[in-house]
């Protein structure tokens, strides 16, 4: 998984991420049931990048080893970021700490 392929799937499941979310609080509202929007944001974005990631190593015959999963994980949690804090204040740090390890 490259880097650019990181970052697409972080946007992609971000993008799913809040679409699902909107559907899920109307649904909700509709039925009048008390929800953390946040918690409920932040399962649906690891359910999302899990899906995802499972997608991706079946369609490109990828076998797991250690590097795969590191960056599977990374995937989870920076779509859990995305989720919570917002997609551009996570590019932003990516960006950030990569201009730190340039120097």
């Amino acid at each position: 998984m490259t880097m650019e392929f990181l970052f697409v799937a972080l946007f992609a499941v971000s993008v799913l991420t809040n679409l699902t979310v909107q559907g899920i609080k109307k649904l909700f509202d509709k039925k009048a049931v008390d929800y953390s929007s946040n918690v409920m944001a932040a399962i649906t974005s690891v359910v999302i990048s899990v899906a995802l990631s499972a997608g991706y190593l079946i369609y490109t015959e990828t076998m797991i080893n250690a590097k795969i999963s590191v960056q599977l994980i990374a995937l989870a949690y920076l779509s859990f970021l995305a989720a919570t804090n917002g997609y551009d204040k996570v590019i932003q740090a990516i960006k950030q700490i990569k201009q730190i390890g340039n120097q």
